[in-house]
C-alpha cells in the first residue's frame, strides 16, 4: 500500500513536461542527407515527447495494455486511411452504433475514467430510459404550444394554462404504444438520421437544443422525478467507469404534485441527498458529485446581481457539495461576461470558484470570442469548451501560466455545428503542445450518448492521432481529477481509489481484453 500512496502523490503533481526545444539550423545552412534525418529525427522526437500524456512512465504491466491498445488502433487508423471511412470525422449521431463496435471504444469503456467535470443536469441520463420509465408514470401531463413545443407537468389536477392531456391517455389511443413512445423520444433527443439536413446551421440546432431542455425540465424537475433521474445518471456514470462528477445546472425549482415549488436551498438539498444516497448505495463504484450553478447569460445585470446573490447563499449553505458558479446558453445570443463584470467580481471577493462557458464559438474578434480573456481575469478554475482560445495567443499563456484547463466537449462541438471533422477541432493543437485539457460529454443524454467513453474515444482517436497511446488516456483521468473542485485531501481519496481501480483494469486487461474484445478488426 505504501507503493500505491506513493504513486497517487506522483499522480497529483504530473504535469505536461517543459519544451526541451530543438536547434534548428539557420537560413541557408546546408547539410547532407545524414545531417538532414538526424534533424528530422530530432524534431519528431520532440514533437512525440511534447503530445499530452508523453510525460508519463508506463509499467511493463500498463505496457502490455498498451500494445493492445494500440494493436487496435493502429488497426482502425489505417483502415480509416485507406477508405477515408472514419468514425471521429463524421456526425456522432450517424456513426453510434459503428463507435460501440470500435475494439478501441470497448477498451476504453473498460477503463477507470477518472471524472466528468462539464455536464448539464437534465441531459445526464439517455432519452430512451426517461421514456421507457418517467412517461410511464402516473399523473403525467402533456401539451404541445402553436410552435409545436411539446411541454409536461405532473399534476394532482391539470391548470389552465394548457391543453394538457393525461400521458397515458394519448398513449392509450395509439395501436402500438412503442408508436407513441417513438415520437417522445424524438422530443427527448436530438437525434436523428440525417443531422446536417434537419440541422443546416449552428443556430437551428441550438434552437433544437433549448426546446430540448424546455421539453424534459417539466418532465423531471417533479421532485420524485428528479431523484429517480439523477439517481438513475449517476448509475450510467458509474457503469462507465466514472468515479465522480461535477454536473451543473441552472437551478429551476423542483416542484411537488399539488405544485409546491421547493425553494433554490431546498432543491439543491435534494440534489445532495440523492447524489448521497447513491454513493451509500455504491461505494465501491462511485465516489461523490459535486453541483456548479450555471444560470442562462441571456440575462440583465439586476438579474446576474441577483443570480450572484443567490451563488454566495448556496456556497454558504452547501460548502461541501456547491462548487462554484457558471453562465450557460448558446454564447453568440447571449450577454459576453464583459457585460457582467461588476456583478461576476463579487464572485471572486467572495473566494467563490467560477467555471465559465467561453469561446464556444467560431467567430474571432466578436464580443462572444472575447470571453475567453475575461473568462481568465475572471479567475476561472477551468474553461468550458474554449474552443476559440487557440486564436488568443496572449489568453492562451495566460492560460497556461495559471493551469487553468479546457473543459473540452468533443461531440458537443461537432452535434452542434462548430466542427465537422474532429480531427479539425483546436483541441487538436493543444494536444500536440501538452496543454492542459480535461474531456467531458457535456449533454450526452440529448444525443444518444451516454457517461464518458464515446467523447474519451473520440479525443484518443481525433485528437490525439496516430501517435498517442495509452498514456494520453491515462493523463485525461489524472486531469480530470487533479483539475476537480475538491480540496487537497478529498482530492487525494479520489486519486487514491481511482489509481486501485486503474491498477485493478491493469491486472486483467491483458487477458480479457485479447479474449473477448480485441481480435484483430475485418470489415465486411
Amino acid at each position: 500500500m505504501m507503493g500505491l500512496a506513493w504513486g497517487v502523490c506522483c499522480l497529483l503533481v504530473v504535469a505536461a513536461g517543459s519544451r526541451a526545444g530543438v536547434a534548428h539550423p539557420s537560413a541557408g545552412h546546408t547539410f547532407n542527407t545524414s545531417d538532414y534525418l538526424q534533424q528530422r529525427r530530432a524534431i519528431l522526437d520532440q514533437e512525440e515527447t511534447d503530445i499530452l500524456g508523453q510525460g508519463l512512465v508506463l509499467s511493463a504491466e500498463e505496457e502490455e495494455v498498451n500494445k493492445i491498445l494500440m494493436a487496435a488502433k493502429d488497426a482502425e487508423m489505417e483502415d480509416g486511411f485507406q477508405t477515408l471511412d472514419f468514425l471521429p470525422s463524421k456526425n456522432f449521431m450517424t456513426v453510434i452504433q459503428q463507435m460501440e463496435e470500435s475494439q478501441v471504444f470497448k477498451i476504453i469503456r473498460q477503463m477507470p475514467k477518472g471524472a466528468g467535470l462539464h455536464l448539464h443536469y437534465t441531459a445526464m441520463a439517455s432519452p430512451l430510459w426517461v421514456v421507457q420509465e418517467i412517461t410511464y408514470w402516473p399523473n403525467l401531463y402533456m401539451c404541445y404550444d402553436t410552435d409545436d413545443h411539446l411541454f409536461f407537468r405532473f399534476f394532482g389536477e391539470p391548470d389552465t394554462s394548457c391543453a394538457w392531456e393525461l400521458v397515458s391517455d394519448v398513449r392509450s389511443n395509439y395501436v402500438d404504444p412503442s408508436e407513441f413512445d417513438a415520437v417522445l423520444f424524438s422530443k427527448l433527443s436530438l437525434l436523428t438520421e440525417n443531422p446536417d439536413e434537419k440541422y443546416p446551421d449552428i443556430n437551428t440546432v441550438w434552437d433544437v437544443f433549448q426546446a430540448y431542455f424546455d421539453t424534459i425540465n417539466g418532465l423531471v424537475m417533479y421532485r420524485p422525478a428528479w431523484e429517480t433521474y439523477l439517481y438513475h445518471a449517476l448509475g450510467e456514470l458509474a457503469d462507465d467507469n466514472v468515479l465522480y462528477v461535477e454536473f451543473r445546472g441552472s437551478l429551476t425549482p423542483l416542484y411537488e404534485l399539488n405544485g409546491t415549488r421547493l425553494t433554490e436551498e431546498e432543491s439543491v438539498a435534494v440534489y445532495r441527498d440523492t447524489t448521497q444516497r447513491f454513493v451509500n448505495d455504491n461505494p465501491d463504484r462511485f465516489f461523490g458529485a459535486r453541483f456548479i450553478y450555471a444560470p442562462p447569460r441571456g440575462v440583465d445585470n439586476a438579474t446576474v446581481h441577483e443570480y450572484v446573490s443567490l451563488m454566495k447563499r448556496l456556497k454558504k449553505a452547501f460548502p461541501d457539495f456547491v462548487a462554484g458558479f457558471d453562465l450557460v446558453g448558446q454564447e453568440d445570443k447571449g450577454e459576453p461576461l464583459i457585460a457582467f463584470v461588476d456583478e461576476l467580481l463579487q464572485l471572486s471577493e467572495a473566494d467563490i470558484r467560477v467555471f465559465y462557458h467561453a469561446g464556444e464559438t467560431n467567430w474571432m474578434g466578436m464580443e462572444t470570442d472575447d470571453n475567453i480573456i475575461d473568462a481568465l481575469l475572471l479567475n476561472a478554475s477551468r474553461i468550458g469548451h474554449g474552443y476559440a482560445l487557440v486564436k488568443h495567443p496572449e489568453a492562451k499563456a495566460l492560460a497556461r501560466e495559471r493551469d487553468v484547463p479546457m473543459e473540452v466537449c468533443p461531440i458537443s462541438n461537432q452535434v452542434l455545428k462548430l466542427v465537422e471533422d474532429l480531427r479539425n477541432h483546436p483541441a487538436a493543437g493543444l494536444v500536440a503542445e501538452g496543454f492542459p485539457i480535461v474531456v467531458s460529454p457535456d449533454d450526452p443524454g440529448a444525443w444518444g450518448a451516454s457517461g464518458l467513453s464515446y467523447d474519451m474515444y473520440e479525443a484518443f482517436m481525433a485528437f490525439g492521432g496516430a501517435k498517442a497511446d495509452l498514456r494520453f488516456l491515462k493523463q485525461l483521468a489524472i486531469n480530470s481529477i487533479n483539475y476537480s473542485s475538491l480540496d487537497d485531501v478529498t482530492e487525494y481519496d479520489l486519486m487514491y481509489k481511482w489509481v486501485e481501480k486503474w491498477n485493478e483494469f491493469v491486472a486483467k486487461a491483458p487477458t480479457l481484453l485479447a479474449e473477448k474484445h480485441c481480435q484483430p478488426h475485418r470489415r465486411s
